[in-house]
C-alpha cells in the first residue's frame, strides 16, 4: 500500500548506530569542559533505528551545538567567545561523523552556517567540499513556518521553552551567563523538531 513502505537508505542496525554514537561521545569527551560545556539527556519512547539526526543551532554566530540521534539528546555551549573555535572544531567533527546521515533541521539558518560559514570560521576552506555529502534537510512547509503552528497542526501538544519561542533572546542570555535557559531554549526545539520529523515529514517523505 502507499505510504507503507520503507525508504532502506534510513534503516542502520543497532551495532552500526552505536558505533556512531561512540564516534560522537569520543569527540564530545576530548573537550576541556572549561569553555564547552556538555549535556546528555536519555529521551523516552521508542526509536527505530534509523539514520538520521536532529541538529539546532542557537546564537548568530552559534554559541549552542543541540543534536538528538536516536534516544539521546546532547547540548555544547561555549560560556566565552573566545573559544568558540572549541565548539566549530567539536561540530566539524561531528559531521563528518553524520555523512551517511539524513540531518534534519527547523529553519535554513543550519545550513547556512554548518556548509557556508563554518569552514571558514576553522579555515579549512579546502576541505569545506567534504561536507557537499552532507544532507541537511529543512522541514519546515514553508518559509518561516513556526514550531508551535507546525505542532499544533498536527494536534500536537507544545513543550516548555523558557524563551517563549524568541531565539532573539539567546544573545541577551548568553551575556547574563544564563545558559541553563538557553540549553532549555534549544532542547525544546529538538524535541519539536523531532517529533515533527517524526510525526511529519518521514510520514510523507522517507516513509
Amino acid at each position: 500500500m502507499e505510504g507503507t513502505w520503507i525508504n532502506f537508505r534510513l534503516r542502520t542496525d543497532k551495532t552500526e548506530l552505536q558505533r556512531v554514537i561512540r564516534s560522537i561521545e569520543s569527540i564530545i569527551f576530548t573537550l576541556d569542559g572549561t569553555h564547552v560545556k556538555s549535556k546528555k539527556v536519555k529521551l523516552d519512547g521508542i526509536f527505530p533505528y534509523y539514520k538520521y539526526v536532529i541538529i539546532d543551532l542557537e546564537g548568530d554566530p552559534p554559541k549552542l551545538f543541540g543534536l538528538i540521534i536516536s534516544n539521546i539528546l546532547y547540548q555544547l555551549i561555549v560560556t566565552n567567545e573566545k573559544y568558540s573555535d572549541q565548539l566549530y572544531t567539536a561540530m566539524w567533527k561531528i559531521l563528518h561523523v553524520l555523512l551517511e546521515y539524513y540531518v534534519f533541521t527547523f529553519s535554513n539558518h543550519e545550513t547556512r552556517f554548518l556548509k557556508k560559514i563554518l569552514p571558514f570560521k576553522l579555515k579549512l576552506c579546502e576541505e569545506k567540499n567534504l561536507l557537499k555529502a552532507l544532507k541537511i534537510i529543512n522541514v519546515q512547509e514553508r518559509d518561516f513556518e513556526g514550531l508551535v503552528p507546525a505542532l499544533y497542526s498536527m494536534g500536537e501538544h507544545v513543550y516548555n521553552d523558557p524563551l517563549l519561542r524568541d531565539s532573539k533572546k539567546v544573545e541577551f542570555h548568553f551575556k547574563q551567563g544564563n545558559y541553563y535557559l538557553i540549553l532549555e531554549h534549544n532542547k525544546s526545539c529538538l524535541l519539536s523538531t523531532l517529533k515533527i520529523v517524526q510525526k511529519r515529514y518521514l510520514k510523507l517523505n522517507l516513509i
